[in-house]
């Protein structure tokens, strides 16, 4: 089977460069190639697998949180003398190929995607999400960690909506937002926001956007004509009388502190993620100044500022029962590749070459 992984220095040497690439964080060059592993093998008879589910996937795709995965993954495989891997990846789409004896939930030839409930889980498994290792060609998981999806979703939006659309629904609950209140959205082009906008259009609020700069933002207007304005964060471009019941913001570090004084009386700030999420620059730019003066500030306006990590099982089947039935709702798509273009897939999914709006999905 295959799958795309982080290598070890010892692997890195066998695979040619061309089939390889170097993934940069921070200072750290980490290699990164789609290999072929051993199967991963499932014995229907085994009783310890009596819950479980063998899926074999369709694609998958990388998200912003895959390079702290990927990051840490080096720090261990760089010490390592062995050829050695870690498969990587974050959401799949993928067929159910055999169950255990006690799965009734799902049939063979089911298309499922990840549950990634938080904080609580079905049967009382772990919650969260249940896999790095999403790009593993063949992975087991427990009944309980799939959901199944309905035929009117293409392969390619399944691949690349868990953990996306189970945050995103759970922040817009959190919020509590009420028709005609004013909603800002973030980080208007990630893909969290992209998800986001789609529950948002039918609330009958007034939704506005916000990038750190212009780049996608009119494809993002093409996709959601309902967003009255998009603003530029750089130069906090915000008219000074427009205040915000709700904030929908995947990155508090880097927009909490500027937004304060644009916040409404009691506004809800639902906050899902840290841009500086890499070791280097969360130690050495993840301080926030003056943290009273911000405190002052929020309680000032009985701002309440609501953490948000991943979402219920309920909000992932909302969401996709909005997206299955809405035609006008969406996973953007940016771009789709196969194996052969694995170099160009990555620099994509991390926004190293040319910039993207949407998700960046791998089919095999």
């Amino acid at each position: 089977m295959r799958a795309l992984a982080v290598l070890s220095p010892a692997l890195s040497k066998k695979i040619e460069a061309k089939e390889k690439y170097i993934l940069e964080i921070d200072s750290l060059k980490i290699p990164l190639a789609l290999i072929h592993v051993p199967d991963t093998e499932f014995d229907e008879n085994n009783p310890q697998l009596d819950n479980a589910v063998l899926v074999k996937k369709v694609g998958f795709s990388l998200n912003y949180r895959d390079q702290g995965v990927i990051e840490s993954a080096w720090y261990k495989l760089s010490k390592d003398n062995q050829e050695a891997y870690y498969p990587i990846g974050s959401e799949f789409c993928g067929k159910v190929v055999k169950v255990g004896k006690k799965v009734t939930n799902l049939n063979i030839g089911d298309h499922v995607i990840a549950n990634c409930s938080y904080p609580y889980a079905p049967d009382n498994v772990a919650p969260g999400i249940p896999s790095n290792h999403a790009s593993k060609e063949l992975e087991i998981f427990h009944k309980g960690k799939l959901i199944k999806i309905p035929s009117a979703i293409p392969a390619d939006q399944a691949c690349g909506m868990s953990i996306g659309v189970q945050t995103a629904f759970s922040m817009i609950r959190k919020a509590d937002i009420k028709p005609e209140q004013n909603v800002l959205v973030t980080s208007i082009t990630s893909n969290t926001s992209l998800i986001t906008l789609n529950f948002l259009k039918n609330i009958g609020c007034n939704v506005y956007g916000m990038s750190y700069s212009t780049k996608g933002i009119n494809l993002v207007k093409e996709h959601f004509p309902f967003v009255k304005d998009i603003f530029e964060f750089k130069n906090l471009e915000l008219p000074q009388n427009l205040f915000f019941d709700a904030v929908i913001d995947p990155f508090a570090d880097t927009h909490l502190k500027k937004l304060q004084n644009h916040l409404n009386f009691g506004a809800n700030y639902v906050t899902c993620g840290m841009y500086n999420q890499s070791k280097e620059k969360f130690n050495s730019e993840a301080s926030l100044e003056n943290l009273p003066g911000l405190l002052s500030g929020l309680i000032s306006r009985n701002v309440s500022l609501i953490g948000n990590c991943l979402g219920t099982t309920e909000d992932l089947e909302t969401g996709i029962n909005i997206l299955a039935k809405d035609s006008d709702s969406n996973i953007v798509i940016d771009s789709v590749f196969n194996e052969n273009d694995i170099n160009t897939f990555i620099e994509k999914s991390f926004n190293k070459s040319s910039y993207k709006v949407g998700k960046v999905i791998l089919l095999y």
